[in-house]
């Protein structure tokens, strides 16, 4: 009766006396496990043996011949089916003292759980080494539960780049690594997808997202994911690339163009940048506000658009002898018509710009309204903040070499950088297939960790797809596993950021006026040469960035506290302009600037980061004005002396010539009007004299 009921379980049981060797029973269901029938394990008792795996045939059968006493042992472990077929079986075995023969009896219950192991064998597979490409992975790996979010595996890339323990990481959920003003979007974005319900399939990019690491520190990364099977558990795989460099670099960037912006539009000077066929290729509003143009109307037209025709050859000689001499300033003085046919006199100063050639590709001009005859009448507007995304998805490729050097696995990525499909790499010998790496660094490395068994990273540009790799490579028994990163776009914004200081430093250290600006702690950010200058001039000291601003404002507290009321004026939010006076350390002698102060932003105008400054020297045009008024005054005196004091004795002289006997000079009383036109002619003489020195002598004095 107990033969028929083993014999009725779905597992596999078996008895097998030790003293005699043979089985003394076998379930039916052995054949559901391994295809091979009863009578096969009795006519062959090593049989079991022989159809373990041969990776797990030592352990489990070393395992089996230590007797336990009276307590189950378990193993779980692979076989091999009749038909050919692995499946994973675990087996549980308790040795027993037979009562009736007193022989050593083995129990054993066999189960099939290949359905179990079957997620983690398949993943093995198709990714060959798991481990390789899972735990020795530069980049940071991890597989949580669906729906608990909780971490459930973590590579070391992770845990050294986050700083958690494994530990750490295991009784965390994905979660626990965002910063908590981050926890309602991600909500949202897991409510959106359906994550915790496995609604998401396939292949995912969730973008770039901050997380915290063990220090408290935001680091930024780009999230990529798959659903998978994981210990029998409903999962996704993801691998989270460190993309904090170019997040800072963007910002970085990002900054400069605001601040580049910010100075651009405070300009009261006309900024303009055209192409060696003389087009404009920009202009900044004051260029706009002042002229009465619009953007569209100028982007692309000819700079003789806004020229006097007979002044169009001046203008081009200037553009010549500019493209002829870069590097050199050339100076231009000519008329512009704004929109209602009036005419300005500019004062230009060019100078050509070259780019990564070496040859000139713009010309750029600073030019400043010298007709006097323009008033401001209102501040130029903040231009909009440009914001540029530079987000692109970056995958890290792979590839294994055996021993000796043959392509064993590629991932996809490989086969997009390369632009081979697989099938026409693996097998081949990686310097065959691709010899234009021989003589590289990239072969030097794959040389050095192949004979010194040692891991190798490097940052080389690959000049036959004209990009750059960052390079990891590990050595292994059966050869090199390789991951190689495209970081193209980082070294282009590295170039980018030194272009634009570089535009930046050409577009306003090529002025006499003063350009600076400061962050919320006071701190110089930046200089131009000639603010530089003055306020070596005027302290014998010259700034630096970072140094404190507020040192440099004046020689007493009173001053200092000036200057800072109205840094903060701009850091309040206002844009405005002063006039304030500074004492010039050559002449001795008051110098009168005209100071715009302007809020810089970060970001939208949300929050203001720092105060941009640009500082002009008006004191010729005050005293130009001042001399002016003075004139004014001198002919107002002249007028008044012509229209009263010489009216009198010439209605005098011309009353006297009337009476005058023309006909008979010699008449007696002609002799006593000539002696009265005598002193009414003495009269004007003096009048005259006055006029004189009012003129001349009054405005030496003056001078």
């Amino acid at each position: 009766m107990l033969n028929s009921l083993l014999a009725a379980l779905n597992d596999c049981v078996w008895a097998f006396d030790v003293d005699t060797q043979k089985y003394l029973f076998i379930s039916p269901s052995i054949h559901a496990v391994t295809e091979y029938q009863v009578k096969d394990f009795q006519k062959n008792i090593k049989l079991w043996g022989e159809i373990i795996d041969p990776r797990d045939r030592e352990d489990v059968l070393a395992t089996n011949q230590r007797p336990d006493g009276n307590e189950w042992s378990e193993r779980t472990f692979r076989i091999t089916t009749k038909g050919g077929k692995i499946k994973w079986v675990q087996q549980k075995t308790q040795q027993i003292t037979d009562e009736h023969t007193n022989h050593q009896i083995i129990l054993s219950v066999i189960v099939d759980v290949s359905y179990q192991k079957q997620v983690s064998f398949n993943l093995k597979e198709s990714l060959g080494d798991y481990s390789m490409l899972f735990n020795n992975n530069p980049t940071p790996m991890w597989i949580y539960e669906l729906p608990t979010l909780r971490i459930m595996k973590v590579n070391d890339a992770a845990i050294k780049h986050y700083g958690y323990t494994e530990q750490d990481f295991l009784s965390m959920t994905i979660r626990d690594i965002r910063p908590r003003l981050d926890l309602a979007k991600f909500n949202n974005y897991l409510y959106q997808k359906a994550i915790p319900e496995s609604s998401l399939h396939g292949f995912n990019n969730a973008g770039v997202w901050r997380h915290v690491n063990k220090k408290g520190e935001i680091v930024y990364a780009e999230i990529t994911g798959h659903e998978i099977k994981y210990d029998n558990h409903s999962c996704r795989i993801i691998i989270a690339t460190d993309v904090t460099d170019k997040v800072l670099q963007q910002e970085a960037l990002k900054r400069r163009e605001q601040f580049l912006t910010s100075l651009v539009d405070s300009q009261t000077n006309f900024l303009v940048r055209i192409d060696a066929a003389y087009n404009f290729t920009f202009a900044n509003k004051w260029f706009f506000k002042t002229l009465g143009y619009k953007e569209k109307d100028i982007i692309g037209a000819p700079f003789s658009k806004t020229v006097l025709a007979e002044e169009y050859e001046l203008c081009e000689r200037a553009f010549k002898s500019c493209i002829k001499n870069p590097g050199k300033v050339i100076s231009l003085k000519h008329r512009k018509v704004d929109t209602e046919g009036n005419s300005h006199w500019i004062k230009w100063e060019f100078i050509a710009i070259l780019d990564e050639n070496g040859e000139v590709s713009e010309l750029q001009g600073v030019g400043q309204d010298v007709t006097q005859n323009i008033e401001i009448e209102k501040e130029v507007k903040k231009a909009s903040e440009k914001l540029n995304s530079f987000v692109e998805s970056i995958t890290d490729a792979f590839f294994i070499v055996n021993n000796d050097w043959k392509f064993i696995r590629v991932n996809s990525a490989f086969e997009k950088i390369t632009g081979k499909p697989r099938e026409e790499i693996l097998g081949s010998v990686i310097w065959d297939i691709f010899p234009d790496i021989v003589a590289t660094e990239f072969e030097d490395a794959y040389r050095k960790a192949m004979n010194e068994e040692i891991s190798v990273q490097f940052t080389d540009y690959f000049k036959p797809l004209s990009k750059w790799f960052n390079t990891t490579v590990y050595p292994a028994s059966e050869g090199l596993t390789v991951f190689i990163r495209d970081i193209t776009y980082e070294m282009h914004v590295q170039e980018e950021i030194l272009w634009t200081k570089n535009n930046l430093e050409a577009l306003i250290n090529n002025t006499e006026d003063l350009t600076w600006s400061i962050d919320r702690n006071g701190k110089y950010v930046y200089m131009n040469s000639a603010y530089r200058k003055r306020i070596s001039n005027t302290t014998g000291v010259t700034p630096e960035e970072g140094d404190n601003a507020y040192l440099y404002s004046g020689s007493t507290d009173e001053i200092n506290a000036e200057w800072r009321s109205y840094y903060q004026r701009a850091f309040d939010g206002e844009r405005y302009v002063i006039r304030h006076e500074s004492l010039n350390p050559k002449t001795k002698e008051n110098d009168h600037f005209e100071v715009s102060f302007n809020p810089i932003y970060k970001g939208t105008k949300d929050k203001i980061i720092g105060v941009g400054c640009f500082a002009r020297n008006i004191t010729e045009r005050l005293k130009t004005e001042e001399a002016l008024i003075e004139q004014n005054e001198r002919l107002k005196n002249i007028a008044s002396l012509s229209s009263h004091e010489l009216r009198r004795p010439v209605a005098s002289m011309i009353g006297l010539l009337n009476i005058l006997d023309r006909d008979n000079f010699s008449n007696p009383e002609n002799k006593q009007i000539m002696d009265h036109l005598h002193t009414v002619t003495q009269e004007i003489d003096e009048v005259i004299r006055l006029i004189v020195n009012k003129t001349f002598i009054d405005s030496r004095f003056h001078l």
